[in-house]
């Protein structure tokens, strides 16, 4: 049996690397059209494209690695199938209980990186993702204004900026700023202004001595009112509206969740953490859930079916816990038990199907198989 674990294993963990690297490419291809958008729009540069994909790929991976490791049990317990080899080990009177602890030795493995990737690695990444992103948009918004031009910035704002008030200065006259929000209008104009870039790579621009219009003209609550300094951040406001209570919570490190574990924030907190831990603690079970599935008669049909059913029900958990997610960040379901009802249904089912088929009893009961005959 020693024997038989250990070509599991290296079955196993050579099969999970080559799906890991077809998902992850696969995927890779959609982050780099999405860069490439940018670059196309000016907001990016083209040679910082692979720096940034390669920040991605944590994030991606937190996904993939389930992805991978249910395909590639599946594969493996299918070709047993399908060779006869598992005829053969359960001649010599082992059950599948008896190939698990192969299994369980990758599990292992994976589920640490798995939680490691969640918990620490893949936020950290979008964090650096993010704040990378946000500043070369930013310098490339800058770049783009042009003395005596209009320039359109992210979030549908119009800028106008006259000469520059010498030579490598961030400061010019005649500023004029539109900001289109829905079907509110902010206008403003100023004899001169400045663009100041902060520490985190967002830009800023400050108009002095100057007036600002709020509304339509000729409509009711149309207002002018006079300042001596307004200040108005230009950084992406798309980055801002995904934020609650301050905090972007898909990014937001541990400490920074358990800090807000008991304040006005609860819930977005408890939410994003439970959402991190979902994916890691439903590894193991989606590995043995992979194991009936992979059943196949020698002599019968192809593999699909089985890989088709777990598409289909990675795909159902995948949109439930995403509906969750939102419920229980909108303050719309009990924080408790949350994601774990999910944990609970996957559990039940890869335990009950597993049991049945260690038994040599086919996935479903026979009552249930003859009421649909």
């Amino acid at each position: 049996m020693t024997r038989i674990r250990w070509q599991i294993i290296r079955n196993v963990t050579v099969t999970f690397l080559l799906t890991c690297l077809v998902i992850l490419a696969i995927l890779a291809i959609g982050q780099l059209t999405q860069l490439l958008k940018q670059v196309a729009s000016g907001q990016l540069p083209l040679p910082i494209v692979l720096q940034l994909l390669g920040l991605a790929v944590p994030t991606l991976l937190v996904t993939v690695l389930p992805l991978a490791f249910f395909f590639a049990v599946y594969l493996v317990f299918n070709n047993l199938y399908r060779s006869n080899e598992m005829v053969a080990i359960r001649s010599t009177g082992t059950g599948l209980a008896g190939l698990l602890p192969g299994v369980a030795l990758v599990v292992g493995v994976v589920f640490c990186l798995e939680l490691i990737l969640s918990l620490s690695w893949a936020p950290a990444a979008q964090r650096t993702l993010q704040a990378e992103s946000e500043r070369l948009a930013n310098a490339a918004a800058e770049a783009m204004l042009q003395p005596g031009s209009f320039t359109s910035l992210p979030g549908g704002r119009v800028i106008y900026v006259g000469s520059a008030m010498g030579k490598n200065t961030h400061r010019y006259h005649e500023i004029f700023l539109s900001i289109a929000d829905g079907k509110h209008s902010d206008m403003a104009s100023a004899a001169y202004g400045e663009i100041i870039p902060d520490d985190h790579g967002g830009l800023s621009l400050v108009l002095i001595d100057g007036q600002r219009y709020l509304g339509q003209p000729g409509q009711d609550g149309f207002k002018v009112l006079s300042f001596t300094r307004y200040r108005v951040m230009l950084d992406n406001a798309a980055t801002h509206n995904n934020q609650a209570g301050g905090i972007n919570w898909d990014s937001a490190s541990l400490s920074t969740l358990m800090h807000h574990f008991h304040d006005a924030d609860r819930r977005y907190a408890v939410t994003e953490l439970q959402w991190r831990l979902i994916w890691p603690i439903a590894l193991p079970l989606l590995a043995l859930l992979a194991i009936p599935l992979a059943y196949s008669d020698p002599r019968g049909g192809g593999r699909a079916g089985g890989m088709l059913l777990g598409v289909l029900f990675l795909l159902a958990i995948n949109n439930i816990l995403i509906y969750f997610k939102e419920h229980m960040m909108a303050g719309k379901m009990p924080l408790y038990p949350g994601f774990f009802w999910v944990v609970f249904v996957i559990g039940a089912l890869s335990f009950y199907t597993f049991w049945r088929r260690n038994r040599d009893l086919g996935l479903l009961p026979i009552w249930f198989r003859q009421g649909f005959s």
